[in-house]
């Protein structure tokens, strides 16, 4: 659980924890052997399997990361999801207020559209190795395909042709399993997360738009305190979000750059591609803040934008031409 909250007591069933710790010390234990291979692959001069092993170490740094920063986290974003409860609107006329069920349809769409995709993908590229040896050496016979495994890794025992295969092909489907779903569990959480964020923002935004100023000077200065209040309210949340996904989506934009840059290369050398004191002066305090655009960041060091991202792919295909070169 990522966080607690009063309406929801915490669950502490053994089972849960220790099917987590199970799936992450495969994992670990997967990534270690991928490593030993890395250092293998470089001094023996295989250069496309360091670079393919590469980009699995990568995609499991970018997984374990997120799980590690939740679990580290998790007071912080317990008192957060707590924050957005006590703002969160209430009965069926703010829900309309606050166009609730529009921003609950992106989310969803969003949500599910992105986690039936990395599934899929995860599981694809799980699967292909012991799909091509049934269908194309059991079921067809056209060629000889042979054992394999989905990921590269160092082993000091030769595991062909024996139940150890088995053990570790397992093994192995359920790291890549962990490290995908540790990583689509963190992104739907940042996703709901910053939705309501978003909601928020909007809301405010109407309101002030929508209000119409009389002579009455001490209504007036109320409704901008506490318009105020509000906006700080949701200033903190973004605050607070950003302390606690900032590291984690500096990893995954580190991360991401060379895992596309790897991808890339092994594509185009023939390997298979297998985030109030006075009125009139508070106003100007209130509209002189949200000129300042609020983002989703990745710690100090960026801001998560459209330019960012442009950004990503560029350094990536730096990297992949430098590669090219080298090969």
């Amino acid at each position: 659980e990522p966080y607690t909250i009063d309406l929801r007591p915490k669950k502490a069933s053994l089972w849960s924890h220790l099917l987590f710790w199970a799936n992450v010390i495969n994992l670990s234990v997967i990534v270690f052997g991928e490593i030993l291979y890395l250092g293998v692959a470089y001094s023996d001069g295989k250069f496309i399997d360091a670079v393919t092993v590469l980009s699995y170490i990568g995609f499991v740094i970018v997984g374990m990361s997120k799980m590690f920063f939740i679990w580290w986290k998790k007071t912080d974003l317990s008192d957060l999801v707590k924050e957005l409860e006590h703002i969160y609107p209430n009965g069926k006329a703010e829900e309309e207020m606050y166009r609730l069920d529009r921003y609950l349809r992106s989310c969803s769409r969003i949500s599910i559209t992105y986690a039936l995709l990395y599934s899929v993908l995860i599981w694809t590229f799980n699967l292909f190795s012991i799909m091509q040896f049934l269908v194309y050496e059991k079921l067809l016979k056209i060629r000889v395909v042979g054992q394999t495994l989905p990921y590269l890794m160092y082993f000091p025992w030769n595991w062909h042709e024996n139940w150890t295969y088995y053990v570790l092909l397992f093994c192995q489907n359920f790291a890549g399993h962990t490290s995908a779903s540790g990583q689509i569990s963190t992104d739907l959480l940042l996703c709901a997360v910053a939705t309501q964020v978003v909601m928020h923002f909007d809301y405010l935004a109407r309101v002030v738009e929508k209000q119409v100023l009389d002579r009455d000077w001490s209504e007036n200065s109320r409704f901008l305190a506490k318009t105020v209040q509000y906006h700080q309210r949701i200033l903190r949340l973004m605050d607070v979000l950003n302390d606690i996904f900032g590291i984690p989506l500096l990893l995954n934009f580190m991360v991401s750059t060379f895992v596309i840059c790897f991808v890339g290369f092994q594509m185009t050398v023939g390997v298979p591609p297998d985030i109030m004191i006075k009125y009139r002066r508070a106003l100007v305090f209130f509209i002189a803040r949200p000129q300042r655009t609020t983002y989703l960041k990745a710690t100090i060091f960026m801001n998560i934008t459209r330019a960012t991202m442009t950004d990503l792919l560029q350094v990536s295909y730096k990297f992949f031409a430098l590669l090219r070169t080298m090969y």
